[in-house]
């Protein structure tokens, strides 16, 4: 939820993602295409070893033939030209994704970063058929990433937009605090999906508490890297300075996009429920940390998770939610699309109003329709679905299988179930998640219960740093840190817990 509604009515389209490394190089599409020509008449009379080592040539070619298309893929869209990106889409790509919507994602994500600096690098790799290529972009306030998936017949299949730390690229890698420790580790919630991730210690502490960080919607960094800022790792690194471990890792869809290809096969479970069952094992299995002391922190989508996570998992020793919520997750995109209208609506002329009002009644009817299906037990079984319905069938941009495994692991479904102590965190200038509504639900569903701690923060937002007082995603354009008052309380309520 941390890039607004946007991102996540195009959750599976555009999101946040890894660079690849792979050759590149500059090669004109007519240059390419004469050399593959040449290339397959050369393999029909080679032999098994001429035809290997053409097939790799090819390989090479079309790389850097597709490095080279992506490369001016983005140069339309930095001009605005999105119509001709979009007519490159192949048919799938095409149905889910329009050029209006690409226009909208690259606006609301590139345009506050301010002007276009440089392009820093065209990487690709290739998987079968399939070529994905990373573009790095610089802008004087932060990188832009741009993944463009192309299939076998080098249409686009896929687009993914996010923001690109570029600490370690065009600087140094910030190192840890003295008396901070880090190592790398691996998060295994697939074997076949196997995910980089960060230990941290608090040097000279035997036998520490232990944190696990869980990501907000998107796919991200292990440090949950937006515009620069890194909220996951100002946790880890405070609370390593307060005697407190740290988990936190790169998201699956994060490494391997191309996983999400499909939207229909993209699940809750999937995207973070077996990484952070994963995220535990390896805390309880590691001898150094105390393993009665394991604590979850979801953020966001994560926090959303915390009741469903913890209610599996008695073992742990407390739940931490950060600016999460109990409410379906449809409903807060709701909310968020009409306070995105009301706010866009002074500068909108009498036809861009007209075609506002259009959007914003789909908005209404998927909504309505999704507390429908939920209500009726629908999203339980698909196989139950009206007959105008099918898992895959798109609703606030996502599809019906997505959805019912939210409805699945809503956060009300398990807070009865949850008796461990509770941490709940929420700032009073979010726009993503309200204090108004979303904390007060909260306290409602947890009054009377001794062992839970709430804390309301004045001025901070959805990543707990000081707000600018945007109500965008510009918001977190600006490069800042948690605040440590909530990594004081953080450490606190570990402390008293334990």
């Amino acid at each position: 939820m941390k890039h607004g509604i946007l991102f996540i009515s195009l959750l599976l389209i555009l999101t946040l993602l890894t660079a690849c490394s792979g050759p590149s190089g500059d090669v004109s599409a007519a240059e390419s295409s004469s050399a593959d020509v040449s290339q397959a008449a050369q393999e029909e009379t080679s032999g098994p070893e001429q035809s290997s080592a053409s097939s790799s040539s090819g390989d090479a070619q079309r790389q850097a033939s597709l490095e080279q298309r992506a490369r001016e893929l983005v140069a339309l869209m930095r001009e605005g030209d999105f119509d001709s990106v979009a007519a490159q889409f192949n048919e799938q790509m095409a149905a889910a994704l329009t050029a209006d919507a690409l226009k909208e994602g690259w606006d609301s994500t590139v345009l506050p970063l301010g002007a276009y600096v440089n392009t820093l690098s065209v990487s690709s790799v290739l998987d079968g058929e399939n070529c994905l290529v990373s573009v790095i972009d610089e802008y004087e306030g932060n990188g832009i990433l741009v993944q463009i998936s192309f299939d076998g017949s080098d249409a686009i299949q896929g687009l993914w937009i996010t923001y690109q730390d570029l600490t370690g690229i065009t600087g140094e890698i910030p190192s840890a605090p003295e008396g901070v420790v880090e190592e790398e580790i691996s998060i295994e919630g697939d074997p076949a999906y196997p995910l980089a991730g960060t230990l941290t210690l608090p040097e000279g502490t035997d036998n520490p508490p232990v944190v696990i960080l869980i990501h907000g919607s998107g796919s991200s960094d292990r440090n949950e890297t937006i515009s620069g800022n890194t909220p996951f790792r100002d946790i880890a690194w405070g609370l390593a300075e307060r005697g407190i471990a740290s988990i936190r890792y790169d998201k699956r869809y994060y490494t391997y996009p191309d996983a999400a290809s499909d939207p229909a096969s993209v699940t809750i479970e999937a995207e973070v429920l077996e990484d952070a069952d994963a995220a535990i094992a390896l805390a309880m299995a590691d001898d150094r940390l105390d393993h009665s002391r394991v604590y979850i922190l979801g953020h966001s989508l994560g926090g959303m998770l915390t009741p469903a996570i913890a209610a599996s998992h008695p073992q742990l020793a407390g739940a931490i939610s950060m600016a999460g919520s109990l409410r379906k997750l449809w409903d807060i995109s709701y909310d968020q699309n009409m306070a995105a209208a009301e706010a866009a609506r002074p500068n909108l002329s009498e036809d861009e109003s007209f075609i506002l009002n259009m959007q914003l009644a789909q908005v209404e009817s998927d909504v309505a329709a999704l507390n429908e299906l939920s209500e009726a037990g629908q999203l339980k079984d698909l196989s139950a679905l009206p007959e105008d319905m099918t898992p895959d069938t798109l609703l606030l941009g996502i599809p019906l299988s997505y959805w019912a495994s939210l409805d699945q692991y809503c956060g009300m479904n398990f807070i009865d179930e949850v008796t461990m102590p509770m941490l709940i965190l929420q700032g009073d200038a979010d726009f993503q998640v309200y204090a108004d509504v979303d904390y007060p639900l909260w306290q409602e569903a947890l009054a009377g219960r001794d062992n839970v701690t709430f804390h309301l923060y004045e001025g901070l937002n959805h990543l707990m740093m000081p707000s600018q007082g945007r109500q965008d995603i510009s918001e977190y354009a600006v490069k800042n840190q948690v605040s440590g008052e909530v990594i004081d309380d953080i450490a606190a309520f570990i402390t008293t817990a334990s």
